[in-house]
C-alpha cells in the first residue's frame, strides 16, 4: 500500500502580507446593476429636472452627469469587465437612437411632428435659441447612449439563465415603452414641458411611441446578437 509523503511543517513558507494592503471586495451584482442604471439615466434625468423647472440643464448636468461619469470611471477601474459592459451598452444605445431617428426624421419632414431636439441645445446654452448640433450631441451621447447602457447592463446582470430571443425583444420593447411613458409624464407634469419640447396630441403620442418602440426593438436585437455576454466577461 503506497503512502504519500506529506510536506513537513517547517518546509512551508508562510506568505507575509503587507499591513497596508487591503483587499477590496467585489461589488454585489445588484449594486453594480443599480449603479449602472443610475449612470445611464443621469442625462435624461438632468433633462427632466430642467423641464420641470427645478434646475437649468447646465446645473442639472453638473449635479448628475459629471458625478455619474466619475462613478463610471471608478467602477471601470475597480472591475474592468464592468467598464467593457458599460461601453458596449453605450454603443448599442447610440445605434438604437440612430435607428429611432431614421423613423422620426421622415415624420418631421412630412410635417407630422416638430423637431424638438435643437431646443435641447438652447437649454444647454441658455439663450432660448435652437442649437441643432448641441441638441443632437446631447441626444446621442447623453440620452441615447446612456439609456442603452442602462438597459444592456441591467439585462446582463438580471436576465434568467435561459431566455429566448423573442422574450429578450419583448423585454426591450417594454423598456422602450417605459422610457416613452416617462417622457410623456414629464411633459404632462412640467409647467413648460410641452412648450419646451413638443405638444402632446394624439399624433405626437403615436409617433413618439413608434420611435421608442424602434429604439427598444433595436436594443433587443443587438443584445440577442451578443447573448454570450456576461457581466464577468
Amino acid at each position: 500500500m503506497k503512502r504519500f509523503a506529506r510536506p513537513l511543517a517547517h518546509d512551508a513558507r508562510p506568505s507575509v502580507g503587507l499591513p497596508w494592503k487591503i483587499r477590496i471586495p467585489a461589488l454585489d451584482e445588484a449594486v453594480a446593476a443599480i449603479l449602472m442604471f443610475g449612470i445611464g439615466f443621469s442625462p435624461i434625468t438632468a433633462l427632466a429636472l430642467s423641464l420641470m423647472g427645478i434646475f437649468t440643464l447646465p446645473v442639472a448636468s453638473l449635479l448628475l452627469v459629471i458625478p455619474a461619469l466619475g462613478i463610471a470611471t471608478a467602477l471601470s477601474c475597480h472591475r474592468p469587465c464592468h467598464g467593457r459592459l458599460m461601453l458596449r451598452g453605450y454603443l448599442m444605445g447610440i445605434i438604437a437612437v440612430t435607428c429611432y431617428d431614421c423613423v422620426r426624421i421622415p415624420f418631421i419632414h412630412a410635417g407630422w411632428m416638430d423637431d424638438f431636439i435643437p431646443k435641447i441645445g438652447g437649454m444647454l446654452v441658455g439663450d432660448g435659441q435652437p442649437h441643432p448640433a448641441l441638441g443632437y450631441l446631447w441626444r446621442y451621447l447623453g440620452n441615447g447612449g446612456g439609456m442603452g447602457m442602462a438597459f444592456v447592463c441591467v439585462f446582463a446582470f438580471l436576465k434568467p439563465p435561459r431566455i429566448t430571443p423573442r422574450v429578450t425583444k419583448c423585454i426591450a420593447l417594454g423598456f422602450g415603452c417605459f422610457v416613452w411613458a416617462c417622457l410623456i409624464l414629464t411633459l404632462h407634469i412640467s409647467p413648460r414641458g410641452e412648450e419646451m419640447m413638443f405638444v402632446i396630441t394624439p399624433t405626437s403620442l403615436l409617433l413618439s411611441w413608434i420611435g421608442h418602440l424602434v429604439f427598444g426593438y433595436t436594443l433587443g436585437c443587438l443584445v440577442n446578437n451578443r447573448a454570450e455576454w456576461s457581466p464577468q466577461a
